[in-house]
This record gives C-alpha cells, sequence and structure tokens, in this order.
C-alpha cells in the first residue's frame, strides 16, 4: 500500500465507510516514519532522524496512556498523521529561515527549575542554600546543619537537655526551586517549589512534629514511640515510618500514600489509608479516600510532568511554579483535557508545544521587562 493509498483509505474510515477487511489493512500498515522519497538536506534541516523523533513524540503526547479500548482508532489516526507530516516536513522546514528559527526559539527559552532554597535560622538570619559552599553552614544547639551536593540539607543532631528551649528552623523553595532536606531524626523531605517547611532543629518529647506549606514527599525515620507529625491548612497528618506525598497548595490538599499507613484527621473527619490510596480534603473540612493515580502524583519527584485528563489551568499552575513564569488567559480557553508526560528538565517551550499541537490551545510567551512585568505566558484558543 503507498502513502497516497493509505490517506484515502483513512478518510473512508473515518466517514465510517471501510470494511472490516480494509480496516484490519489500516491497522496492518507500518509506516516507517521517513522520507526516503525526498532530498534531505542535513546542514539546512539538522539531523533527519532527531528532527522526526521529535515530531513523534509531540504527536502522540495528547494521547499517551489512554484506556486500551480506544487504541485501534488512535493508532490509526498517528500513522495517518505521521504520513502527512512526512510529505510536509520538507517544505515546511525549507519555508522557514534558520534565522527566523533561532529567533523563535530565544524567545520561549525558559530553563526549568533548579535546586535552590533559603533556610531561615532560629534568630532570623537567612542562609541561601543555591549560593552556598557545601560542607557545615550553621550550628543550632546541639543540631549541626551540613549542604551536600546535589541540592541536600542535612541535620545531625545530638541528645539536647530536656529543659532547654527548642529552637526552630525553616526552609522556603522559591518558584522554580526545589531542594531535600535530611530532618535530625533522619527523615527524608523533598521539597517542590514555591513550598516551605518549618521544623525543630531537634526532636524532643513525645512526637516529632513539622509545618508544611506546598508540597512535599516524606520518607519518615521509624520510631514507634515517637509518631511523625504534618501540619497543614485544614488536615493533621500522624505516621510512625512511611513513604507518602502532601499536596497543599490549595484548599483541597491531596496526601497519597505509598508505603505503610497514614492517619489523616480534619476538623470533621478522620481516615486512614493504605498504600495507593490517597486522601483528599474537599470543601476545606470532608476528608475523601480515593484511589490514587501514583504516576501523576508522583511525577514532580521524579522528574517528569505528566497529566491524566487534566485541565490546561491545572498544567500551567504547575508550569508557572517550576518555571517561574506568570501566567494570563486571553478568549475563552476551553476546559479540554490532556493526557501526557513531559520532562521537567525540559525548557518550558517542549512543554508548550506538545500542549499546542493537539490544535486545542495556544501559547506566547513574553520575556522580562515589557510593560515593567516579568516573563508570562499568555494562554489562547
Amino acid at each position: 500500500m503507498t502513502r497516497e493509498e493509505y490517506i484515502t483509505l483513512y478518510e473512508k474510515y473515518l466517514s465510517g465507510e471501510c470494511t472490516e477487511s480494509e480496516i484490519q489493512q489500516l491497522e496492518a500498515f507500518k509506516d516507517d516514519f521517513s522520507l526516503s522519497d525526498m532530498e534531505w538536506n542535513d546542514l539546512h534541516l539538522g539531523d533527519e532522524r532527531e528532527i522526526m523523533n521529535r515530531i513523534h513524540q509531540r504527536l502522540v503526547f495528547s494521547i499517551k496512556d489512554r484506556p486500551v479500548q480506544r487504541l485501534k482508532r488512535y493508532r490509526i489516526s498517528i500513522a495517518a498523521a505521521l504520513i502527512l507530516i512526512s510529505l510536509s516536513a520538507v517544505f515546511y522546514l525549507y519555508s522557514n529561515q534558520q534565522t527566523e528559527i533561532l529567533e523563535q526559539s530565544a524567545a520561549i527559552n525558559v530553563a526549568p527549575g533548579s535546586n535552590k532554597a533559603i533556610l531561615t535560622l532560629d534568630d532570623g538570619s537567612t542562609i541561601v542554600l543555591d549560593q552556598s559552599n557545601a560542607g557545615v553552614l550553621a550550628q543550632q544547639g546541639t543540631a549541626v546543619i551540613r549542604k551536600e551536593s546535589g541540592g541536600k540539607l542535612v541535620y545531625n543532631a545530638s541528645a539536647q537537655h530536656p529543659d532547654q528551649p527548642v529552637k526552630y528552623n525553616s526552609i522556603v523553595i522559591p518558584r522554580g526551586g526545589q531542594y531535600q532536606l535530611v530532618l535530625p531524626d533522619g527523615t527524608l523531605v523533598m521539597l517542590n517549589a514555591e513550598s516551605s517547611l518549618r521544623f525543630p532543629v531537634i526532636f524532643n518529647g513525645n512526637h516529632r512534629q513539622v509545618e508544611l506549606k506546598g508540597e512535599a514527599y516524606f520518607e519518615v525515620a521509624k520510631n514507634k514511640a515517637k509518631p511523625f507529625k504534618i501540619k497543614t491548612h485544614g488536615v493533621d497528618i500522624e505516621v510512625l515510618g512511611t513513604h507518602f506525598n502532601v499536596n497543599s497548595y490549595r484548599n483541597e490538599i491531596n496526601t497519597t500514600l505509598l508505603e505503610g499507613s497514614v492517619k489523616l484527621k480534619s476538623a470533621k473527619d478522620a481516615v486512614v489509608l493504605k498504600p495507593g490510596q490517597s486522601g483528599v480534603l474537599e470543601n476545606g473540612s470532608h476528608l475523601v479516600v480515593k484511589v490514587a493515580d501514583l504516576e501523576s502524583v508522583m511525577a514532580w519527584k521524579n522528574g517528569y510532568f505528566v497529566f491524566h485528563d487534566e485541565t490546561v489551568r491545572s498544567i500551567m499552575e504547575k508550569a508557572a511554579r517550576w518555571y517561574d513564569v506568570d501566567v494570563e488567559y486571553k478568549g475563552d480557553v476551553a476546559d479540554q483535557e490532556f493526557y501526557g508526560k513531559v520532562s521537567r528538565y525540559e525548557n518550558i517551550s517542549e512543554l508548550l508545544k506538545n500542549l499546542e499541537l493537539t490544535g486545542m490551545v495556544n501559547f506566547k510567551v513574553i520575556p522580562t521587562g515589557v510593560l515593567g512585568k516579568g516573563r508570562r505566558v499568555i494562554v489562547m484558543p
């Protein structure tokens, strides 16, 4: 079957006129996604395979991880789309001057976030961690604070007399940042952008308690004699030793359990989570237990954006925090839902181009300083 024959048959399929035999031909057709019948100029167009791989990656963005029963139609759609792309790729790339491509890339070259945070000591003094050298940074009571490579802060504390007042520190992660913290009991905390944690430099008494704003992943050191407690806006979380994620950016606070058990308590409810469950605070007071979408919830920790039936407004909230951009909406942006997976360590252009290729939304990036504002992304239908 030639590509032209395939396109004709695909159009017949869309109109519902294909026979069962013709549908089988469509599903069996393998397009090698190449331009063998055209002359490819690497000097002007770049590496052919790399460009084709990037087009393919963007094309499948909106349909990634769809339910199995829908895959046949999507596979046919992808094949037809790839043919059309391959037939028009040379014309498109030749018709755009390299200078225009470079200017466009520079305009949307917003780099991803990185390891950055500000530590505030008990006396109010601050340390900008991403501007500090590795090694001992300070001492708070019996706790020695050390910065390690790879964006990690470690507290090592020896026993403190119970009559001595406990000192508190806090770590703030700005937009465009992330950081890891090892608390004095050995608990690992990974903090996402625009988050903060307030904690004692040593855990005295019969429990360990911290206060969280934003989002963090916890691997709590086991200690049956001292439960670990997290206070967020509207929900108290208690564990003995477990792995879980807490998202408290908005009123709908979401706690997702990966391992162990977690007890949640709000003003009106109390629930215990099992691994694979999420406890969601709805309407500011009611706790609802749901099956967790672990891939989506843990995507930020694993270095990805993962969207499963997620609106563009929800996606852009995450992008704004990670890329440190403001977001504005112009026109009627429909609440279409997106599927996809993109690395968090790519420039913002990769995310926006993937979304644009679904045909449902468009973007414009405005650099810093225009109209006296910071850099921002305009979202348009």
